[in-house]
């Protein structure tokens, strides 16, 4: 919007006025989503830092029990636990809004059969303790996997919206305040070239014949 492609007059200063108001109300909103989608993002960064810590002490954990059953054992007791029976486990899928940002909502629900896994001598206590470490993890992986994409897509929304808060401080009110002023002189001009031509023809009409 360059001012000189816009008439001086007092209709296109109003609508101008009227358009620069809900543009500053648009930056005003989109300023309170960033600030509310930052503070998401952090707090996100925080919980999916402690996650990733949780989970990489569950798995060492793991490890070192999966080591005990080898050693006493070797692979046959944890092929069997492997082969053995489950439960079920069930994945639930839900969605949370925030600020328009569609993140996901996992749950993992673990149902254990009744009874051991395996019959008795087939498998050793070390084995069994890594089958029911591994499956206690599933809910933990859902999790990281949540605050990863919930991530992804706030800090997505987050770069977008800073760029259109960018776009109107840079851009868009800098022009709408310039026309504005612009306008504004112009009608002021023309108002003084008015007022100064009346006071002219007004000088004219009183002056004595004698004067003219």
């Amino acid at each position: 919007m360059r001012r000189t492609d816009l008439p001086a007059t007092k209709s296109t200063l109003l609508r101008l006025r009227e358009n620069f108001g809900f543009v500053k109300s648009g930056h005003e909103l989109l300023d309170q989503k960033r600030q509310v989608l930052l503070e998401e993002l952090i707090d996100m960064f925080r919980d999916a830092g402690q996650l990733r810590r949780d989970l990489e002490a569950s798995l060492a954990a793991l490890y070192a029990t999966l080591r005990d059953a080898l050693l006493a054992g070797g692979r046959t007791p944890l092929d069997a636990e492997t082969l053995a029976p489950a439960g079920t486990q069930e994945l639930h899928v839900r969605e949370r809004s925030i600020m328009g940002v569609t993140v996901p909502l996992l749950d993992v629900q673990t149902t254990e059969l009744p009874g051991p896994a395996t019959a008795p001598g087939w498998t050793t206590p070390a084995a069994a303790v890594a089958r029911h470490q591994v499956r206690a993890m599933l809910g933990a992986l859902a999790r990281v996997a949540e605050i990863e994409v919930s991530c992804r897509r706030v800090a997505t929304e987050l770069l977008k919206t800073q760029r259109k808060v960018n776009a109107l401080e840079n851009i868009f009110i800098p022009e709408y305040r310039d026309t504005i002023r612009f306008i504004e002189s112009s009608l002021e001009e023309k108002e003084r070239e008015a007022l100064f031509q009346l006071k002219r023809l007004k000088h004219r009409r009183t002056r004595s014949p004698e004067e003219g």
